[in-house]
């Protein structure tokens, strides 16, 4: 029992959830495509390209400007903001290639994946003469916030308050989305067309717009998923930056029957497998290559089991 209270201790649940941050921020953004009827597995490319600007845009906003000097949080909050917007661009790239040119999004996420990784390194080397890791001392890393009441109750407190504002930014993200989904007419609309598009067409849905919503959104939530990791978790880029955290955050997606709800709880549970795999690591003589398989180990089984249900549905059905 000590052995066990050694290892599930308060501190890693926290870190369970800031490390499911960015995993749910991708289950969440991939469950909407998903539902929409386009597959987007670039989220691991975006997430990477955004990170780094995330930190090039605090870097710029902190040293050029006359309101970064002043208020350095400000230039890191206009980095995540530029994260965003660029993953939503980048969202838009693909729904536009899609749309007008019938461009297969697998190939494209391939792409995009392969040239994440390069271009980063390459516009890093390009302009920082940093090759493996880059990070600034000006560049502030996102505050933590403290939630009134609550930050002051045991136990509770610790778990629920203190994290920075992506944190709390993929927590009511998801609340949204499962009011979208499943209380309003533009979520039905959502699943219809990605159930059935030529039906949903003939009854006036304009298919096209959620799609392009959908990757749009899909490129957001990348986007401050990048951001957290360079600037919300830590303050520094390094190649892939990401680490198949995109990945990741599609077979949440799938676990959770791409259900924002569901979604939002494999996150979690990936988060909390890669907590526990640091704190093994702390506390056993376990090898440490073993227990950093442990998240794509469980990825591997998850995806069974998902493949595995999915072929009892189609058996019950067709009997």
């Amino acid at each position: 029992m000590e052995a066990f209270f050694n290892i599930f201790t308060i501190n890693v649940f926290e870190s369970a959830i800031r490390l499911a941050t960015p995993v749910i921020l991708a289950a969440l953004g991939a469950a909407l495509c998903n539902k929409a009827g386009v597959l987007n597995l670039g989220i691991d490319g975006f997430m990477t390209m955004s990170a780094f600007v995330a930190l090039v845009g605090s870097y710029l906003v902190r040293n050029f400007t006359s309101l970064g000097q002043a208020y350095p949080v400000a230039a890191t909050y206009i980095g995540v903001l530029s994260a965003a917007v660029f993953g939503g661009l980048l969202g838009l790239l693909f729904a536009f290639l899609k749309d007008k040119l019938n461009v297969d999004l697998v190939v494209l996420s391939i792409a995009i994946n392969m040239l994440a990784v390069d271009i980063t390194v390459y516009l890093m080397r390009t302009l920082f003469h940093q090759s493996g890791t880059w990070s600034d001392p000006s560049i502030v890393q996102l505050p933590s916030i403290e939630i009134p009441l609550i930050s002051g109750i045991p136990v509770i407190g610790t778990l629920l308050s203190g994290y920075n504002i992506i944190v709390y930014s993929a927590w009511i993200i998801a609340i949204v989305l499962v009011v979208v989904m499943h209380k309003t007419r533009y979520g039905r609309h959502i699943t219809a067309v990605g159930e059935n598009p030529t039906a949903s067409r003939s009854v006036g849905i304009n298919v096209r717009g959620v799609r392009y919503f959908a990757l749009i959104a899909s490129g957001v939530l990348s986007g401050l998923a990048g951001a957290f990791l360079s600037v919300g978790h830590l303050t520094l880029f390094t190649r892939d930056m990401a680490a198949g955290r995109g990945w990741l955050g599609n077979a949440a997606a799938l676990f959770g029957f791409n259900n924002p709800g569901g979604s939002f709880l494999a996150g979690l549970f990936f988060g909390f497998a890669d907590a526990l795999a640091l704190r093994l690591q702390n506390v056993t003589k376990i090898p440490p290559y073993i227990i950093s398989m442990m998240p794509y180990v469980l990825t591997i089984l998850i995806l069974s089991i998902v493949s595995y249900r999915t072929i009892l549905r189609r058996r019950s059905i067709s009997q």
